[in-house]
């Protein structure tokens, strides 16, 4: 696939996917993304030997990489009052380790009514067309450290940079985008294809397995601020990096059983050896 061409998300585990167009689903879920590893090896003339592992670095997009200034939360109440007429300010929902599906049957739950595969489609078309709106009246903010992680990323040809977030797949893109790192990430899974995180992480797991063409794909790391994010990365065998630059303190990240904790993404030369296989887990996170 080449630089700046079109990648989609298809997945028959879709939760838009049931009873549909085909053309309908795509729309929804394609997203524009600029393969690192293709544009790096082609300038560096770098070739990857068969059977020789590759690691896996798959992070998180809200509170981990950037701080979205409550775009998503407001974007989240439009959408809502043009979909299905409802003013809720949804005070109640808490979108920390969320998915964006799993949002939604929440709220459709509070006003008695049921999410089909055709409001679903509806209202994350909705969402997104919202998220460009409240991401243009207040961009998000990148977290410390993130710009130069994705830049060792992008270096090294033996490793795959994804994500896993609750975001949709276009709000994910317009969020990415709006933070000047868009086009960084190889494959990815969204909050649109399952309500639980966990499905989602193994699902960018098998994304990456096949993209790997038979290579080993290990270490396989996560990167993610909640304790969400620490289940998902039990539930793929990665290694679990906890940071505390969502709404998660450290003792709490530490508490949900991280194999790493740290304050944010500056510490360039750990995460590296996390994902060269030469850190192990924090002493008091053992046993």
């Amino acid at each position: 696939m080449g630089s700046g061409e079109q990648w989609a998300v298809v997945s028959g585990q879709s939760a838009v996917s049931s009873g549909e167009d085909v053309a309908d689903r795509d729309e929804l879920i394609r997203w524009s993304v600029t393969p690192p590893h293709t544009a790096r090896q082609s300038c560096r003339g770098q070739r990857t030997q068969p059977g020789r592992p590759q690691a896996l670095v798959l992070l998180d997009i809200d509170g981990t990489l950037l701080d979205a200034r409550g775009a998503g939360r407001r974007a989240f109440q439009r959408a809502l009052r043009r979909v299905s007429g409802w003013n809720d300010d949804i005070a109640y929902i808490s979108f920390a380790g969320a998915t964006d599906l799993d949002v939604l049957r929440q709220v459709f739950d509070r006003h008695g009514a049921r999410v089909t595969p055709v409001v679903a489609r509806r209202f994350f078309r909705q969402l997104a067309l919202e998220l460009e709106a409240t991401t243009a009246e207040e961009p998000p903010r990148l977290h410390s450290g993130v710009r130069e992680l994705l830049a060792e990323l992008a270096a090294d040809p033996d490793v795959m940079a994804g994500l896993v977030t609750g975001n949709t797949g276009p709000c994910a893109h317009i969020k990415l985008r709006a933070a000047g790192i868009h086009g960084r990430f190889l494959l990815g899974a969204f909050g649109h294809e399952h309500a639980d995180r966990l499905e989602i992480a193994r699902l960018a797991l098998r994304r990456a397995q096949r993209h790997a063409r038979g290579r080993p794909v290990r270490p396989v790391v996560l990167i993610g601020d909640t304790p969400a994010d620490i289940a998902a990365a039990r539930a793929i065998d990665a290694v679990a990096v906890a940071v505390a630059t969502g709404t998660c303190d450290l003792a709490t990240l530490r508490a949900a059983g991280a194999d790493h904790v740290v304050p944010d993404l500056t510490d360039q030369s750990r995460l590296r050896a996390l994902w060269l296989g030469r850190l192990p887990p924090e002493p008091a996170q053992r046993g």
